[in-house]
């Protein structure tokens, strides 16, 4: 029965095995319902091969159901649930305890199920790399903003200066997290989805 429930949970979830650098995403999630301490029990149980044991869950502050700041899962461990703004498209970020993380697209429950699995199936399916280490998580804030400015390659300090003022800007939310180290990891994927959409609109704009 257990080997069923795995089952059906992937079908309802894909990870691609490596992030290209065009990518800010690790897949794609249709969860049943809007209610989150309800779907994820299924998420966390099939993403435990990549991440670990969870430490924490950010999600995207609409589209869900009113969540408690924690939730326990399994027999003992107790999950910290974060909510944050972001215009972007619903997403959640799983955390391991390790430090590892994914980030996923979620694909609303009240998707059509021949459109949903059509966005699954979008996900590219790579291998996994054989050195699974991921990269170290940013420690603060400014770390983040480095990061993130050395991968744009524009070695321009006002644009360097833009994205520490995003970094900023989106760590201010999680003043009142009760976990801080958290916070970079929240910030790198709030800002890096900002500098993405800045890129994608821009492109547009030029080739119109």
């Amino acid at each position: 029965m257990a080997d069923e429930a795995m089952e059906s949970a992937q079908k309802r979830l894909q990870i691609t095995g490596s992030r290209e650098p065009s990518e800010h995403v690790d897949g794609a999630w249709w969860p049943r319902s809007k209610r989150l301490t309800d779907a994820l029990p299924e998420l966390l149980g099939a993403v435990h091969d990549r991440v670990g044991p969870v430490a924490a869950v950010a999600y995207r502050n609409d589209g869900w159901t009113a969540a408690a700041p924690e939730m326990s899962y399994g027999s003992a461990d107790t999950v910290r649930l974060v909510s944050f703004e972001s215009a972007e498209p619903p997403s959640v970020i799983v955390i391991g305890q390790n430090g590892h993380h994914l980030t996923l697209r979620v694909i609303s429950p009240e998707t059509d199920q021949q459109r949903a699995l059509e966005l699954l199936d979008s996900i590219p399916d790579r291998p996994v790399p054989t050195d699974r280490r991921s990269a170290a998580a940013a420690r603060s804030v400014a770390e983040v903003a480095r990061k993130l400015a050395e991968h744009e390659g524009r070695n321009d300090p006002r644009r360097d200066a833009e994205i520490l003022e995003w970094c900023e800007a989106a760590s201010k939310q999680f003043d009142d997290a009760r976990i801080q180290t958290f916070v970079p990891i929240l910030v790198e994927h709030i800002v890096n989805n900002r500098i993405h959409k800045q890129r994608h609109d821009q492109a547009t704009a030029s080739s119109q």
